[in-house]
């Protein structure tokens, strides 16, 4: 399912663990109660997304771009996010901390520092 237009579906209540949407547009999503544990979200465009509550554990978030997207009560534990962009999202502090600890890169798309996106 890799490389799809999914702009402003809806996964909610989803139990998308190990899917592979690796390259996938899914800007202006709404992904509520989401389940992506381990999945394969690399190079994923979430701008503007509604993320709210969605489990993101172990899943490759690599160069993904979640710029102004909503991520209020979502897990990120285990999550790689090198190259993520994260500038104006909401995230939980408790999470934001969580990935500055191993936050690197810089996305290829929007050229912004992970470490910076995410106010380390």
């Amino acid at each position: 399912m890799s490389n799809q237009d999914l702009y402003r579906s809806i996964f909610a209540a989803c139990d998308c663990h190990l899917i592979n949407l690796s390259g996938s547009n899914l800007a202006g999503s709404t992904d509520t109660f989401a389940g992506f544990e381990l999945a394969n979200l690399e190079n994923t465009n979430w701008e503007r997304a509604l993320a709210d509550r969605v489990v993101f554990r172990g899943a490759n978030l690599r160069n993904a771009n979640f710029t102004n997207a909503i991520l209020s009560g979502s897990q990120f534990e285990g999550a790689d996010v090198t190259g993520a962009d994260f500038t104006d999202a909401i995230v939980d502090n408790a999470q934001r901390r969580l990935m500055c600890r191993k936050a690197k890169g810089v996305n290829p798309v929007t050229g912004v520092e992970t470490r910076e996106s995410l106010g380390c």
